[in-house]
């Protein structure tokens, strides 16, 4: 091993060692901490480390192992080594990766491998139109330098613009503009200043139908095998309980809670569902009201017998809306609804609908958003859209070279 020309054992040990070498570091060191490394440090950092691979690729005669990283006896043990230490990482419910040490020393091997290759791939491209070679030559260095100076763009930016990416919460109250908000990957609540606030006008949600369950009395865990079926029989989706009773009233005001009528029968007793009236069968059906409550009215339960009852549990939000408008700090106002999965983008940032006040439920006049900054992103994007566009030159090359072929054949 190590005698010229090296081959996979020696990728092999490399690997193993940046393994190794992470592993010691992340006991001795700790977690990367990549505020360290926000702007301007990683653009910093960045142009240094551009710098270092080009005259690496220069002293590329002098230096074997950079000529031997430009071969697949390099690429293919990193390949293995990135993929090996990703798995473990999920494997142990690793939070984040890019804070782990073994991860990042793998990453940023297959990176130069990427960007030795890449620069390699561009001098050669250059060379062949130079030198006027067949075409199918030029496209395929040219497929081979967007493949792998785009996959060096997207690894080196999604890395180094990780310290400069901002995902903050924000709360904000109907008719109450804010621009202050916390970190949200941090447990102090210490508030940030940006360059945008919001106001928020309205919050509704929209609720999936109600639902009904059966719970022990005892234990109050909810039970799918009892003998009792339950039916409704009418429905408040804004109700209210009538004093000193237990009915409910339809009542559209704030803090109207949801109210059921509902008919059970036991099973074991009853046979059809005609809901008998004689004595005998009549004892095993129960009737009247259940809710799941609100903030201003308790939950109401319905029992059943001695060792059931049936209630309807809080109503799972099916959607949930905010109207609001965003002023910039250049003077920029716009109008924007926000909800799940439908963020708002302005200004660089990207305002994601969060939660609201659960305690007030469908009443909240609050709602949470989470604000996402990457400046780097678009450039990540540029280099997956090369890659995507290498793969196509080259699927596109390869077809057209097999069709030619084809036709001398015949």
């Amino acid at each position: 091993m190590w005698q010229k020309p090296w081959s996979f054992g020696e990728g092999a040990v490399i690997g193993v060692g940046l393994l190794t070498m992470g592993i010691l570091m992340q006991l001795t060191i700790g977690p990367i901490d990549w505020h360290l490394l926000s702007s301007p440090v990683n653009i910093i950092l960045l142009s240094i480390y551009v710098l270092a691979l080009g005259v690496s690729y220069i002293l590329r005669k002098r230096l074997y192992v950079v000529q031997w990283s430009m071969t697949m006896h390099a690429a293919v043990p990193a390949l293995l080594s990135g993929v090996a230490v990703t798995l473990w990482l999920g494997l142990t419910g690793w939070d984040d990766t890019l804070q782990s040490w073994p991860f990042v020393l793998i990453y940023i091997w297959l990176m130069n491998i990427a960007g030795l290759v890449g620069t390699d791939r561009i001098f050669r491209l250059v060379k062949s139109l130079c030198q006027g070679k067949p075409w199918r030559n030029t496209l395929f260095l040219l497929a081979s330098v967007l493949n792998h100076i785009g996959l060096f763009v997207a690894m080196v930016c999604g890395t180094l613009g990780y310290a400069d990416m901002q995902r903050l919460h924000m709360t904000v109250k109907v008719g109450t503009p804010e621009w202050r908000a916390t970190n949200a990957d941090s447990n102090e609540t210490r508030f940030t200043e940006l360059p945008l606030a919001i106001e928020l006008h309205s919050f509704t949600i929209e609720e999936y139908a109600p639902q009904y369950s059966i719970i022990d009395n005892e234990t109050g865990t909810v039970v799918q095998d009892s003998p009792w079926q339950l039916r409704q029989d009418s429905l408040y989706d804004y109700a209210a309980p009538r004093p000193e009773s237990d009915s409910y009233v339809s009542w559209h005001s704030m803090g109207a809670c949801t109210a059921a009528y509902i008919i059970a029968y036991n099973i074991h007793h009853v046979a059809t569902e005609d809901w008998p009236a004689d004595g005998e069968q009549q004892d095993s059906v129960r009737s009247g009201w259940v809710s799941c409550g609100s903030f201003m009215f308790p939950y109401k339960a319905l029992r059943l017998d001695d060792r059931y009852s049936a209630v309807m549990p809080q109503r799972e939000p099916k959607r949930f809306v905010s109207e609001v408008t965003v002023y910039t700090e250049a003077g920029n106002k716009q109008e924007a609804v926000i909800e799940v999965n439908h963020p708002f983008e302005i200004a660089g940032w990207k305002i994601y609908q969060l939660s609201y006040d659960e305690a007030l439920g469908r009443w909240s006049d609050t709602s949470v958003f989470e604000l996402v900054r990457d400046p780097w992103l678009p450039y990540v994007y540029s280099g997956i859209f090369m890659m995507l566009a290498g793969a196509a030159l080259l699927f596109l090359t390869n077809n057209r070279v097999e069709t030619k072929n084809r036709e001398r054949e015949l």
